[in-house]
């Protein structure tokens, strides 16, 4: 039995809806943890619907969507709006503190 593999029109749409989320949630100020939260989720799940993955339930995904107000298809985002949010997008970069570990037995 052959595997099924998701096409690659459908994965260039999922995608471009994961980036949607992401840009929408960065220009919302919410972080990963928090949408998660907010939609009963793990931040794991809001990583792997943002970069596109099929494998996010579906009903994850209808809420990320509904919970930011933006429709699950990236083409019906206005093209100006969409522009000025991955310019926001493409300003914000990732800051990870340096934590300690403590080695002392």
């Amino acid at each position: 039995m052959k595997k099924f593999e998701t096409p690659t029109r459908v994965k260039t749409r999922m995608k471009a809806l994961g980036g949607l989320i992401r840009a929408v949630r960065r220009d919302r100020g919410f972080t990963q943890a928090q949408l998660a939260e907010r939609t009963g989720t793990s931040r794991p799940t809001i990583n792997r619907i943002e970069s596109g993955k099929p494998n996010v339930i579906w009903g994850t995904v209808m809420t990320v969507c509904w919970i930011l107000d933006i429709p699950t298809d990236p083409d019906l985002i206005d093209p100006e709006n969409r522009a000025s949010l991955r310019i926001v997008n493409s300003t914000v970069q990732r800051v990870r503190t340096k934590r300690r570990i403590d080695d002392d037995f």
